[in-house]
């Protein structure tokens, strides 16, 4: 199986890790299988959906792995099973450490083909209403956490609309830092570090990034 590769069994689908999340939810749908249907909008691969335990509305993508391979950094290969993969929420057993995702093996559910476009088409739009969709982004900056929501602890600082040069906090998703221009990644880390310390200021809450920051 290569990175780019689905093979469909019956309700079994093995994916390499390079297939993008919204090709996949389209290979889905296409074969009447139920549950990948909240995943249909996430951008990126599946590899970096595991990752990090990618989900939205409700679902999580460690909710329909079974299996997954790896290569360790002694290019040893290996697979391990769904629970050794200790998925919570955002995050996994790849999350650190330097493992690549070569494949993994999904599980999902017969369904009725109209029913899934009927919930992919009504979550693509939730997503266009309540996110900010018309400017490039890196998706959700921050963490949720049980005694806060990171956009509406942000707004309630006021600081929706707030900018660096052309990185803005988004004034329709506070969690969502947007691109308007030529905002570089140095932009983008010297807004997430403002919003940071405004809010430890204001509240005495420590957010935690979402996003994985590799630099500039």
């Amino acid at each position: 199986l290569n990175f780019t590769d689905i093979n469909v069994n019956g309700d079994i689908i093995e994916v390499g890790s390079g297939v993008a999340i919204p090709v996949l939810a389209k290979v889905a749908y296409d074969n009447s299988l139920t549950g990948l249907e909240f995943a249909s909008g996430i951008p990126g691969t599946i590899g970096g959906a595991i990752a990090m335990n990618a989900g939205a509305y409700g679902g999580e993508v460690g909710d329909i792995v079974v299996s997954t391979k790896y290569m360790d950094e002694n290019l040893e290969v290996h697979t391990i099973t769904k629970e050794e993969q200790e998925f919570s929420y955002r995050h996994s057993f790849f999350s650190t450490g330097k493992n690549i995702i070569i494949s993994t093996i999904i599980k999902l559910e017969k369904g009725n083909k109209e029913e899934i476009k009927e919930k992919m088409q009504d979550d693509a739009s939730r997503r266009k209403e309540k996110q900010p969709l018309n400017f490039p982004s890196a998706g959700s900056v921050f963490k949720r956490k049980s005694e806060c929501i990171p956009a509406q602890i942000i707004d309630k600082c006021g600081l929706k609309g707030y900018n660096i040069n052309d990185a803005y906090v988004s004034k329709l998703h506070a969690g969502f830092i947007v691109n308007k221009g030529n905002a570089t990644a140095n932009d983008v880390l010297k807004l997430i570090e403002y919003i940071k310390k405004v809010v430890k200021e204001k509240y005495k809450v420590d957010l935690e990034l979402e996003i994985k920051v590799i630099g500039e």
